[in-house]
Formats: C-alpha cells, sequence, structure tokens
C-alpha cells in the first residue's frame, strides 16, 4: 500500500484507466464478485472518457472546419 502513495496523481489518462481495469478484472476474478462494483464503475468511467474525448475532438474538427470557411 506504500507503493501507491508514492504514484503520480497527474490527470486521469485513457491509459491509466485501462489499466485499472485490466487490474480490477484480474482481482475480481480471484476473489469473487465483492469488488464487481467498483470494476463496473471505473469501466463506465473509462467509456465515458472516451466519448468526452471523442465529442472535444469532433467539436474542435467542426470549429476548424468553420474557421477555414470563413478566412
Amino acid at each position: 500500500m506504500t507503493e501507491w502513495h508514492s504514484r503520480d496523481s497527474g490527470p486521469i489518462t485513457e491509459e491509466k484507466l485501462v489499466r485499472a481495469v485490466h487490474i480490477l478484472a484480474d482481482i475480481v476474478e480471484d476473489h469473487g464478485p465483492a469488488f464487481r462494483p467498483l470494476y463496473q464503475d471505473l469501466r463506465q468511467q473509462l467509456a465515458d472518457l472516451r466519448l468526452h474525448e471523442q465529442a472535444s475532438a469532433a467539436a474542435a474538427a467542426r470549429a476548424a472546419r468553420s474557421t477555414s470557411r470563413v478566412a
């Protein structure tokens, strides 16, 4: 547990969430369904992050297209 405290607490990235999902999947498999709600919540956060990133990229693309048409 002391190893956890020394970890980087920077921004949550897709890579970090994917790694956490895989770790929790292993824990659920080894220790049963007690950890399943946490696993499902983390999977949902990952899905939400991906949707947010896609929406941001789409908005940026639309903004770039409208800016190039005006110029």
